[in-house]
Parts: structure tokens; C-alpha cells; sequence
């Protein structure tokens, strides 16, 4: 229930502090670095890669609780957030409506990296008054990504275009709240970080009058990278020098980089892999589910439109009046089947597990196939039958019975015919206590059953050449 999760954000006796977080998200390559954590908490500071704790640890578990990866109750947020009239579809999640669309404005489209639909949607915020402020990223002469907060058209348009690096954006949170005073925000950002909007939004530890995010614009992402991407890549390998870069974008397996001179270098995407950030590849949503709108490029007609899904009715009402005011215009030519395609390869990305784990899991004496369900399932998170079949590439009816096997053994629960994995470290511990009453029962027979019967046996064919005395 909405009232339980508020009263878990606003408790601060849960005994976890900067260690458990650093121990389960960080540590474990999870951190989305999305500055909740730095801007919450004093003590936290940053490298460029990861938070980093300052001082001392008073583990009142702010860090814990507001970072997007730990506890986080989708259901509820969903039954909160969006009309029980929307579509629901498990590859786009929530949404009213999918248009195509883009900015009416030429200043904008001279700026924007495609149809300039989040840059006028938030002009029109701050012109409305829905927004005094937002949280963006921007960036510096050799694109390093500096999280800022636009308050004015202007300062909107100087973040215009995708980075591609990974940004802490919330890190300028406490700043609009302690020096400037903003009562109403909007936030942009990649899907992964959207939780931790969603959290502060519900309850936010340090404001109860300023701060309040009142719109939420999610970016399609696939996956992101650090900066090594722009300066070992683009600068080292490509030879391109930063500063002479006008854009970047990702369209069709390709990476491209614009530059001032207009000249255009394209190289296929599997050669920027090994820059992804880490926690990217246990991602699964693609188009920002949790957003108020969310905003791509994929499925559009060409690269000087939008495609954008309207999730909320808050999402609706502000893109609405942004068309009635002439700063959008629309287009139902939009391609949904490829959105959908691009969703649901990384909906379904699983994560595998090497060859020496998985024989060590047999001598739990448990089918192969069996321990393959568990494990994708734990890589989709949750999952039904049909989907499980779908992904594994098996017949259906394996699948029913593989699932049959692990509830029974208490590997995997359901409701409504939705599966999840149980968390390992209980299925572990709970076969490793099976295990040794097991093997305490047959220690127990061998010891009054087996040795005394192969002693008499022994005792009366050996008696001569046994040995009482070591000293003998």
C-alpha cells in the first residue's frame, strides 16, 4: 500500500547505512549513478564512476532506501500512477497513447538531436506554470556531463541533445530545494534513474514544501556508457577531438558522431560494447515505464520526429496543451511494432551462468532444465508459461512442468499466473539444511548398521594381523 512504502522511505532506524549499499548495489556493478544518494546525503561524495562515502556512517539509511535499485514496489507505484483504462503491454508497460511528434518552434529544431518534443514540452512546463525548474544534464566543451537545473527556455535549450555518458542528474536535487527554492520540478533522465524520482516524489526526506517533482520525462535507452566511450573511443580511437563534436546518435546498429565540420563518422554499435555501464545489461526497460511521457526516436517516421507514449494523465494533459498551444504537432505515422521489438530484446535479456555453477547446482539433484527455468526466471524478474517457453526456446508443456517441480520445492512462487524466482540464498540454504538431515540420517545408519556388522566380518578374517598397540 502507497501509506506502507511512505512510512519505509521516512523510517530511519532500519539499521543499514552506506555499506549496505555499497555491499549490494554498488560493489555488485548495480549503481545507475543517479546522485540520489550523494544529494540526500553530505557524507556521500563521487568519483567519476561510482559514490563514494566522505565521513563517518550514522546509517540512518537514507542512501539505502532512496536509491532506485534497492526495495522498490512496482506494483504499487503502477496502481498510483496510471488509469485503469490504459493499455498495458509487457514490452512498453503503461501507456494512453503512442503519437509521433515534434517541436514547432525552429529554434528548438536547430538545436534538438531529433524532433524537439522534451525540449518544448518543458518550455511549455515553465511557461504553464506546472514547473519552476528542471533537473537535466548538460555538458562541457569536451562533453563531459555536468548535471544542471534549467529554469529558464534558454538554459533548457543549452541541454538539448543526447550525451550518451552516464549522468548523476538528481545530484542537483538538494540545490533547487536549499538555495534556489523551487517548489515544483521535472525531471529528464533514463529509465534505470526514474525510481528514484518516483521515491523522492512519494516522500522526499528533505522538503515537505519545495521540490515536488510534478513531471517526469523518461529517454528510450537501450543501454549507456561511461565516458571512456567519448574519451578512449571518439578521441583516442576514432581520433576525433571532442570539442570539435556537434552530436551523437545511435540509429539502426550504427553510432554516429556529428561534427562542426559536418562531416560524419559512423562505426558499427558492437564496437562501443565494452564502454556500456555495468548495471545496463540487467536492465529491462527500454522506454522509461514509470515516466509521465516517454520520449524516443525509435519507431518515429524519420530522425526530425519523436515517437513518444503518453503514460499518466498528468503525462496526457501536459502534452495535450502543448499541442493546443501550438508547440507540438502530431502524427499517427509511427512505427509501434518496432518500439515494441527494440522493448522486448531487452525485456528479455538473460544473464547466464558459467558452465562450474551450474554442474555444482546438479548435485542438488535437480534436472538441468529445471535449474535453466529457475535462473531465467530470475533474469526476467517475473515472467508467465507462455513467456518462459517463448524465451527458453522449449515446449511449453517442459516448462509447465519444470514449474510445477520448482514451486513444490519452493524455487519459484506464483500468483495469477505470474512466476517469480525465490531469492537464492534461501533456495540454497534451505537445500543445504536438506541435505544435511539427509546425510545425517545416513550417517546414522552407517554407524549402527553398516560399520558394526563390517567389524564382526572384519575382526574374524583379519584378527591376526591387527595391530592393539601402536608401539607393536
Amino acid at each position: 500500500m502507497k501509506n506502507q512504502v511512505k512510512n519505509y522511505l521516512q523510517t530511519n532506524d532500519l539499521d543499514v547505512g552506506f555499506q549496505d549499499l555499497n555491499d549490494l548495489v554498488i560493489n555488485k556493478q548495480n549503481c545507475v549513478f543517479c546522485g540520489a544518494c550523494i544529494s540526500l546525503c553530505p557524507r556521500i561524495g563521487r568519483n567519476e564512476k561510482e559514490p563514494k562515502l566522505l565521513e563517518y556512517d550514522p546509517e540512518c539509511s537514507t542512501c539505502f532506501r532512496y536509491c532506485p535499485r534497492t526495495y522498490f514496489p512496482t506494483e504499487m507505484f503502477e496502481k498510483e500512477l496510471f488509469n485503469s483504462d490504459a493499455t498495458k503491454s509487457y514490452s512498453l508497460g503503461h501507456y494512453q497513447k503512442l503519437v509521433a511528434a515534434r517541436s514547432s518552434d525552429q529554434t528548438v529544431l536547430r538545436k534538438a538531436q531529433n524532433g524537439g518534443v522534451v525540449s518544448s514540452l518543458l518550455i511549455h512546463a515553465l511557461d504553464s506554470g506546472l514547473i519552476d525548474g528542471v533537473l537535466l544534464t548538460d555538458k562541457d566543451d569536451n562533453w563531459y556531463p555536468k548535471p544542471v537545473i534549467a529554469r529558464t527556455p534558454d538554459e533548457i535549450l543549452t541541454c538539448v541533445g543526447s550525451k550518451y555518458t552516464i549522468s548523476p542528474t538528481l545530484i542537483t536535487y538538494s540545490e533547487a530545494i536549499r538555495e534556489f527554492k523551487l517548489e515544483k520540478l521535472a525531471y529528464v533522465g533514463v529509465p534505470c534513474q526514474i525510481n528514484a524520482v518516483r521515491k523522492l516524489q512519494l516522500s522526499s526526506p528533505l522538503s515537505d514544501e519545495y521540490g515536488k517533482f510534478k513531471l517526469i520525462i523518461g529517454l528510450y535507452c537501450f543501454s549507456n556508457y561511461t565516458f571512456d566511450l567519448l574519451n578512449i573511443f571518439v578521441q583516442g580511437e576514432l581520433g576525433i577531438t571532442l570539442s570539435n563534436v556537434k552530436k551523437f546518435d545511435i540509429s539502426e546498429g550504427k553510432f554516429y558522431v556529428y561534427t562542426k565540420d559536418d562531416s560524419v563518422k559512423r562505426v558499427p554499435i558492437k564496437m562501443t560494447k565494452q564502454y556500456t555501464w555495468n548495471s545496463c545489461q540487467y536492465c529491462k526497460d527500454f522506454t522509461a515505464e514509470l515516466a509521465d511521457i516517454s520520449v524516443g526516436s525509435v519507431g518515429a517516421i524519420n530522425n526530425e520526429w519523436n515517437s513518444v507514449l503518453l503514460r499518466t494523465d498528468t503525462g496526457v494533459k501536459i502534452f495535450n496543451d502543448a499541442i493546443k498551444t501550438n508547440k507540438l504537432i502530431t502524427s499517427d505515422k509511427v512505427d509501434l511494432l518496432k518500439i515494441e521489438k527494440n522493448a522486448f530484446r531487452k525485456k528479455t535479456r538473460i544473464t547466464q551462468i558459467d558452465e562450474k555453477t551450474l554442474n555444482t547446482m546438479q548435485l542438488l539433484d535437480i534436472p538441468e532444465f529445471e535449474i535453466k527455468t529457475y535462473l531465467t526466471l530470475m533474469s526476467l524478474g517475473r515472467a508467465n508459461e507462455s513467456l518462459l517457453s517463448e524465451i527458453m526456446k522449449a515446449d511449453i508443456n517442459l516448462v509447465m512442468s519444470a514449474l510445477k517441480s520448482l514451486k513444490h520445492r519452493e524455487w519459484v512462487l506464483s500468483s495469477n499466473g505470474i512466476y517469480i524466482s525465490v531469492d537464492p540464498t534461501i533456495v540454497i540454504n534451505k537445500e543445504i539444511s536438506n541435505l544435511r538431515t539427509i546425510y545425517l540420517k545416513k550417517i546414522g545408519k552407517l554407524n549402527s548398521e553398516v560399520l558394526p556388522e563390517l567389524e564382526s566380518i572384519f575382526v574374524r578374517n583379519n584378527i591376526n594381523q591387527m595391530r592393539h598397540r601402536e608401539e607393536l
